[in-house]
């Protein structure tokens, strides 16, 4: 039996837009500082390496880091 696709059916239509990466870098690292913080650990450049970063990484994503985990950090209270 032969089938004929709508133009709804294509494969092109069922194809959507990628969605864009889920956390960026800087995101990923700045999650890394506050599990190491929580945990009682110091965050360096060292620790970071050890947790799979390279030098030339944490060297070049920690400012940034660094300030979205303190942002995420941050507990607001509503009074």
């Amino acid at each position: 039996m032969i089938r004929y696709l709508s133009f709804k059916e294509t494969a092109a239509s069922k194809i959507g837009v990628a969605p864009p990466c889920a956390r960026s870098q800087e995101e990923r690292m700045a999650s890394d500082m506050r599990e190491m913080a929580f945990g009682g650990q110091n965050v360096s450049v060292e620790a970071l390496i050890e947790r799979g970063w390279t030098k030339n990484s944490v060297i070049r994503l920690s400012p940034v880091a660094m300030a979205i985990a303190r942002r995420q950090s941050i507990r607001q209270v509503a009074r």
